[in-house]
């Protein structure tokens, strides 16, 4: 007797969000943006298959709702018309679902009171919702979706004066910005909350700014700490600089490390912290050098996640020593963050050839490791780019990439104010 026939197995996409800092008007980061891939959403808005589009609304509003979990906004961005794909949580705080409609495409009417019964059902279990001014879907949004991609970013800052003064205008997040200086521009012209690609990199050699004096005492103790110089020697050279050694001192007595019981000399504060993290926490004070700016807090982040994603991609490839990638992954900010040609960083920092070949030739063995960080931050990675540099799958790295924005956000140094203050 022949077996029954099997219904054929539904084989659904790879579900990969694509992760993006949300900044807000104070210059930090308050949250993520989480959406679909654009190729990938074109594929299944042309394939029109449900299901496959259910596990990839299912995958971006579980993303935003860990990061409410963690006490920041999660910013779910969907195609308006694939909300009706999702499951309603009973409670669905600080998450926000940013619905995109498409004007040359009109969901029909049916359709259209779907989605608007979803969102009603979203927005009752605690969510908050945006979308276009354009779009009129009989109630009001919490917040006006002006997304750069449709419309240029004249227009996106406008959208926040649309009524001057009036204090039911909802407030504006400025999406799909292209650059650091277009977010800046953003935050400063009055939206609440702005995201895109930062795009971060040093400047050529014109109109860049040189190293002050003041930073020479940090760059001598990195790069002794790079050429394996006994510890005892930089002990020596941080108690001979009070600035250092009171920074330090208070880095060490603040409440992250209140578990030590207390740090009162240089030595021991050295000998709790290691090498590897006293080399990171030099490196980040360099960022008090950085030209006072309003995104000065979220940038400081931001190059913490950059470095810490190299050295888990060092850690994931086997290199003896990933601490050293760490500062390659933070060298990579810092020359566009202090307005330094990054050739004046790698000296600055005393890094080793592997590491100038890198950042200034985009080369040799060390650059996969940068390479991939940058694609995951510019949404750019493919498995086969993943595979190729050596790495399981582009899944992978970006699971790499989260636990990097999980410890960046627990390894700020807010509580330092390493820079804050001359940066705001």
């Amino acid at each position: 007797m022949a077996a029954p026939l099997q219904p054929p197995e539904v084989v659904l996409p790879m579900v990969l969000t694509l992760r993006r800092p949300l900044l807000s008007s104070s210059g930090d980061i308050a949250g993520f943006e989480f959406r679909i891939d654009p190729e990938m959403q074109r594929e299944l808005m042309a394939d029109g298959d449900p299901a496959s589009q259910a596990a990839q609304v299912a995958a971006v509003l579980v993303a935003a709702r860990l990061v409410a979990l963690e006490g920041r906004l999660g910013f779910a961005r969907l195609p308006a018309a694939w909300l009706v794909h999702a499951a309603v949580p009973k409670t669905e705080p600080r998450t926000l679902i940013g619905l995109e409609f498409d004007p040359a495409q009109p969901l029909a009417p049916g359709t259209l009171q779907a989605v608007v019964e979803v969102a009603r059902q979203f927005r009752a279990a605690g969510a908050q919702l945006a979308w276009d001014a354009e779009a009129d879907i009989g109630m009001a949004p919490d917040y006006l979706l002006a997304r750069h991609a449709v419309r240029p970013l004249a227009e996106v800052l406008a959208a926040t004066g649309v009524v001057p003064g009036a204090e039911s205008h909802p407030p504006v997040i400025a999406t799909d910005l292209v650059q650091l200086e277009q977010l800046e521009l953003a935050v400063l012209g009055g939206v609440h909350f702005a995201t895109g690609d930062m795009n971060i990199v040093a400047p050529r050699s014109r109109a860049t700014r040189r190293l002050p004096p003041e930073a020479g005492r940090l760059t001598q103790l990195l790069g002794q700490l790079n050429a394996g110089v006994d510890t005892a020697v930089i002990v020596d050279d941080i108690k001979g600089d009070i600035g250092v050694s009171f920074r330090l001192l208070q880095r060490m007595n603040s409440p992250a490390f209140a578990h030590l019981g207390g740090v009162a000399s240089i030595d021991q504060a050295v000998l709790m912290l290691g090498r590897n993290e006293l080399q990171r926490w030099l490196g980040l004070m360099l960022m008090q050098f950085a030209p006072r700016r309003r995104l000065a807090s979220a940038l400081q982040e931001i190059a913490l996640w950059r470095a810490r994603t190299v050295e888990l991609l060092a850690v994931e490839r086997g290199e003896r020593e990933p601490g050293r990638f760490f500062m390659l992954g933070l060298a990579s900010m810092l020359g566009g963050i202090l307005e330094t040609e990054t050739a004046e960083v790698v000296q600055a920092l005393g890094l080793p050839e592997e590491a100038e070949s890198a950042l200034v030739e985009q080369a040799g063995p060390w650059h996969v490791f940068l390479r991939a960080a940058i694609q995951v931050e510019s949404r750019a990675l493919t498995d086969a780019d993943a595979v190729s540099d050596g790495f399981v799958s582009a899944e992978r790295v970006q699971l790499l990439s989260n636990q990097a924005w999980a410890w960046a956000a627990a390894n700020a140094l807010r509580e330092s104010g390493a820079g804050n203050e001359k940066s705001r």
